[in-house]
């Protein structure tokens, strides 16, 4: 989960603050203008989109293997009660 934030805070940091700096780097190879500048809002929504879905999905394996360990515990207890009563 914390490799997720850092790359989330460091794709924002390349988006936001040097976002300009990019601009005037790729502005001769990509070209474009100012109109492109209204994207970087949709950038750092997608970043953070990105990094919530990825958040639920490590809190949701997290709950899963939880719950598979609990049922594999009760399985193998079921399977000594059984082997134990014969």
């Amino acid at each position: 989960m914390k490799k997720v934030i850092a790359a989330m805070v460091v794709m924002s940091l390349a988006i936001v603050p040097l976002g300009g700096v990019w601009s005037i780097l790729l502005r001769p190879i990509i070209g474009g203008s100012t109109d492109q500048s209204f994207i970087y809002p949709v950038y750092v929504g997608l970043i953070l989109l990105a990094g919530l879905v990825v958040g639920v999905a490590v809190v949701l394996y997290g709950e899963m293997d939880k719950l598979w360990k609990e049922i594999k515990s009760i399985k193998e207890e079921t399977e000594k009660s059984k082997h134990g009563d014969k």
